[in-house]
């Protein structure tokens, strides 16, 4: 038999060990011995370039892990020009509009320092504000309110033909307010509510200056100057999307009830399978139309906020409703045009 010596030199005893293996097994041995060693550094060299890469993405958007490539749309300037030359100066209506892409906080704004009464877009933050309370466990959405003749307003909604004294559960209400836009719903919700508990939600979101107009007037909440622009109205909306006021739970559970609004104004411009969450207003005596919401596009949502306010005269429903489709149609396409 073909043998190989291997020998072992016993550095105490200075003694000679001396012991043979088959040829074939020796080669195997050093062959294996070979393999483990490069495999240690590849190890090695692999696990270093990892640490580097991982290292620099810390500095990066966590989202850029989830989102496609295709979805990261960075240029939007076509669209910013067709905005910006279409309505930016109108001579019979003030627009003022506020697009922002959430993949990527890519953003337009037409008008951006124009302020324009909200009408019941300012029912969103007082619904929140109750919301909290059901998320803070000092209500049970289940809980039920009564309604007073003080909360009774005809101009929108039916709750104002209920007899007062009715009760109606707080998630009720909600739905009443956010879905109906029902004046004597929000009415019912804003009495329950103490200064401080809807000031928070102004304070925490950076719209302090607004909450401190809304204390100083004497007026009803709903008539009281509350302009904003759409930019900084939207924040009520990115707030939502990204759970920062509410937690995940009951923003999740503010999104579902607005979702089953009537998709007008805005809604027009999108594909009906397309999930749209919103709340609009109007306000008669301002000539004003409004709508906020988030437009949930395959990978690409993004939020979109419009007031639009007459210069002269009474407000034409259709005229402004066809403004309203084509700014909606304009983003909603461009955003989603190769996807």
């Amino acid at each position: 038999m073909n043998m190989k010596e291997l020998t072992i030199h016993n550095q105490k005893n200075k003694d000679i060990i001396t012991f043979s293996l088959p040829a074939k097994k020796a080669y195997f041995l050093s062959f294996t011995l070979l393999s483990v060693a490069i495999l240690i550094l590849f190890f090695l060299y692999t696990t270093q370039k990892t640490s580097l890469h991982t290292t620099t993405s810390t500095l990066l958007n966590p989202a850029l892990i989830v989102i496609e490539k295709k979805n990261r749309i960075i240029d939007f300037q076509e669209l910013r020009e067709y905005l910006t030359n279409t309505y930016e100066q109108r001579e019979d209506y003030m627009v003022s509009i506020y697009f922002e892409y959430l993949p990527t906080g890519a953003n337009i704004a037409v008008n951006k320092d124009e302020k324009i009464w909200p009408a019941s877009l300012i029912k969103i933050p007082v619904a929140m504000s109750v919301m909290k309370k059901v998320q803070d466990k000092k209500w049970q959405i289940e809980n039920e309110l009564v309604i007073l003749d003080e909360d009774k307003d005809s101009e929108y909604g039916v709750l104002y033909k209920e007899p007062t004294g009715t009760t109606l559960t707080i998630q009720t209400f909600l739905e009443k307010t956010l879905i109906d836009s029902d004046n004597t719903a929000h009415f019912v919700l804003l009495r329950n509510l103490d200064g401080g508990e809807l000031e928070d939600v102004y304070v925490h979101l950076g719209l302090d200056d607004v909450i401190e107009t809304l204390k100083k007037s004497p007026k009803k909440e709903t008539e009281a100057d509350n302009r904003i622009t759409a930019k900084r109205y939207s924040i009520f909306f990115r707030s939502l999307y990204n759970a920062t006021y509410l937690d995940q739970e009951h923003s999740e559970l503010f999104l579902e009830i607005l979702k089953q609004a009537p998709r007008d104004l805005l809604g027009n411009g999108i594909p009906k399978e397309i999930p749209f969450v919103h709340k609009t207003g109007v306000r008669i005596d301002e000539a004003v139309r409004a709508d906020s919401g988030i437009v949930y596009a395959h990978g690409r949502p993004y939020i979109i906020t419009v007031m639009i306010q007459k210069k002269k005269g009474a407000l034409d429903e259709k005229e402004v409703g066809l403004l309203f489709e084509d700014i909606s149609r304009k983003i909603y396409h461009y955003v989603t045009r190769d996807n």
